[in-house]
């Protein structure tokens, strides 16, 4: 028994050291073998070092060491080791094969792409480049202007336990950006995904010319203008670019900038014809009439056929003060042009603007030869018609073009006004009521049916009219002193009074409104209220308001002594009708202006202003001179001259619209 012991002792020690002399062999072997072949040293080294490792895993248990991995990227096998990076892009495949660790039959290890949200061993899935570029791109990360990632890694793991980890670097590119920004509906998110492609690529000329192009299209012209200038930086040859750029400076108002760049791509493009209608688009903005013309005239020499072009050039002929050249454009369309009734219209149009109302009747008939359903054409007669003083046939046209066009409230403003200057006040009612039903907001047609049915007696009616004017001209006096009449006729005193009261207030002066508000407070029961505004009208108005309350009228004289302001008036008045006499509007235009400066509230002097104002041809002043008139007395002699002024403004026949009277402004 004694002796069994001694031989089980013994029994490890000898396979401790056959161990030993098992390693040291091999030891002296591969120093042997290293150098008889000094060459491969190095992979000597590396295998000897993997043999001890695999010694110790296998015989003292120790951690396995981790060495590379084997991977396949699209379609070819590579080696990763521990300290190298496995870099990847948006077209890259790869899928890891194995790991070359200690652990030779690798059992128990595994890998697991770090973030990916995938559990379990990932040797053999395939992953593609495109997923984790996008994860990186829609992650706080991708908010960066960064061009790669260091944020996943492989994780090498021996039975749970992390032995090594290979760094994955991935790779954002500026197509990235730029597929994203194709994909993704919202404009602002593709406004930013090319703006990060811009900012990772100093010399990529087509995104910055796709960027360019989501601006244009979104009204961004300066925006868009910047991006095509650096286009330009990088290819100065680049005509679209070029094109899109005098583009965006047209649309930008620009247009000094847009014709230099027009300037050099016809010299690049003689036989653009866009590129010579835009910069005819920008010498007309610049009022340039000659250059425009003489543009355009290119366009249409490179394409004779261009109908739309022809018809602008016509327009600019007509600016340019050119009638004959632009009615040769316009018997050429309408001799060649499908829509040969367009160029017709256009010719008449040309021909009213300048008052030719013969020959703008003439063309006018062309184009209802063609098309005898356009109210338009018929409307544009009846201007006609009426400039010639034909208002049988002004009627006519007008009615025709209210039936073809019953949407139109121009149309029926028009045959409104008709019928007012015929004295045909329940029709023009009835067209004026028909303008408020399509246009609500037509605050004119509503002032000139609160004014018809004010004259006509029906005074319930003209009340809803003004208190709708009311609330949307809360500062004019002369609406709520209708509004005051129309109540005291009604006998609603107390309604009365107040608007009275109102229009006083905002500035009215007017002597018989004083009579009227006194005549609302006496019926009321306020004497005291209706003696102070009693004592302000003047005597002959109050002598007339004393007899409509039944009074009889006193025999005593009021002496009213003449004010200096009067007789200062009185001259201005003077020299005004003078010069008018003389048809020197601006002076007479001026004196006008000064005697208002001494009296504010005479009626007769803004209609005489307004004539003068009107005979040189300043309509919008003029319509406002007359409106003055009227607000002061609605029985004043222009009052018919409002709507018609109207009209002529809609026509488009203020050729003065927005210049500076030398006269002067109204006091």
């Amino acid at each position: 028994m004694i002796h069994d012991d001694r031989k089980k002792k013994r029994g490890p020690d000898k396979l401790m050291i056959a161990g030993v002399v098992t390693v040291t062999v091999a030891i002296v072997l591969l120093a042997s073998f290293l150098y008889a072949r000094p060459q491969v040293f190095q992979s000597g080294v590396f295998f000897a070092h993997r043999a001890i490792n695999a010694f110790s895993h296998y015989v003292f248990n120790a951690k396995p060491d981790f060495y590379f991995l084997r991977i396949e990227k699209n379609g070819t096998d590579i080696q990763v080791g521990a300290d190298e990076t496995l870099e990847i892009s948006y077209r890259d495949e790869f899928v890891i094969k194995s790991v070359d660790s200690d652990d030779l039959a690798g059992k128990y290890t595994s890998v697991m792409i770090e973030g990916m949200g995938k559990e379990g061993n990932q040797i053999g899935v395939l992953f593609r480049g495109i997923d984790l570029v996008n994860r990186i791109m829609k992650s706080d990360a991708g908010v960066k202007d960064v061009q790669a990632v260091n944020l996943y890694r492989i994780n090498v793991s021996y039975q749970k336990e992390m032995i090594a980890a290979v760094p994955l670097r991935i790779v954002i590119k500026p197509q990235d950006w730029l597929r994203f920004a194709r994909e993704n509906k919202d404009v602002g998110a593709q406004i930013e995904f090319l703006k990060k492609a811009v900012s990772q690529n100093k010399e990529d000329a087509g995104v910055r010319r796709i960027l360019a192009g989501i601006y244009q299209k979104h009204n961004r012209p300066d925006e868009a203008a910047s991006l095509y200038e650096e286009v330009l930086r990088i290819k100065p040859d680049d005509t679209a670019a070029m094109k899109e750029l005098a583009r965006c400076y047209l649309k930008g108002n620009q247009y000094d900038p847009a014709i230099r760049v027009l300037s050099g791509l016809v010299v690049k493009q003689p036989r653009d014809t866009e590129s010579f209608a835009m910069m005819g688009l920008a010498f007309s903005q610049k009022k340039l009439w000659d250059k425009a013309a003489q543009s355009y005239l290119q366009a249409v020499q490179i394409e004779p056929g261009n109908q739309e072009i022809r018809m602008i050039l016509a327009g600019i002929y007509e600016n340019a003060g050119k009638e004959d050249a632009a009615a040769e454009q316009y018997r050429y369309l309408a001799k060649h042009s499908p829509d040969a009734a367009a160029a017709w219209k256009a010719m008449g149009n040309s021909y009213l603007k300048k008052a030719k109302y013969s020959r703008a009747i003439e063309s006018y008939e062309q184009a209802v030869k063609i098309q005898p359903q356009d109210g338009a054409v018929h409307a544009s007669m009846a201007a006609a018609y009426a400039g010639l003083g034909r208002l049988k046939e002004e009627m006519q046209h007008l009615q025709k073009a209210a039936v073809l066009m019953p949407d139109q409230p121009v149309v029926h403003f028009n045959l409104a006004v008709a019928y007012e200057k015929r004295k045909m006040a329940d029709d023009a009612l009835r067209e004026y009521l028909h303008v408020l039903k399509i246009s609500p907001e037509d605050t004119d047609a509503l002032e000139r049916a609160a004014d018809l049915t004010l004259k006509s007696k029906k005074y319930d009616q003209a009340v809803r009219y003004y208190e709708k004017l009311g609330k949307k001209f809360p500062q004019k006096a002369s609406i709520f002193a209708k509004t005051g009449f129309a109540y005291g006729e009604m006998n609603q005193y107390a309604r009365s009074a107040e608007n009275y009261e109102k229009a006083i207030r905002l500035g009215a002066k007017d002597q018989t409104m004083y009579n009227n508000l006194a005549f609302a407070y006496r019926k009321m029961g306020k004497e005291k209220e209706a003696s102070r505004y009693s004592g302000k009208a003047s005597p002959v108005s109050k002598k007339a308001a004393d007899v409509s309350d039944g009074k009889s009228p006193g025999t005593k004289k009021n002496q009213q002594g003449t004010s200096p302001n009067s007789i200062q008036t009185s001259l201005y008045v003077s020299r005004g009708k003078a010069y008018a006499a003389q048809k020197n509007w601006d002076k007479a235009i001026l004196n006008y202006l000064i005697a208002l400066r001494y009296e504010k509230t005479n009626d007769e002097i803004y209609a005489a202003l307004g004539n003068a104002y009107e005979k040189k041809g300043l309509y919008q002043k003029a319509l406002q001179a007359y409106r003055n008139a009227y607000e002061i007395n609605p029985g004043t002699r222009v009052a018919s001259r409002i709507p018609k002024l109207r009209i002529q403004l809609m026509r488009g026949k203020n050729k003065n619209a927005g210049e500076h009277d030398e006269a002067g402004e109204t006091p």
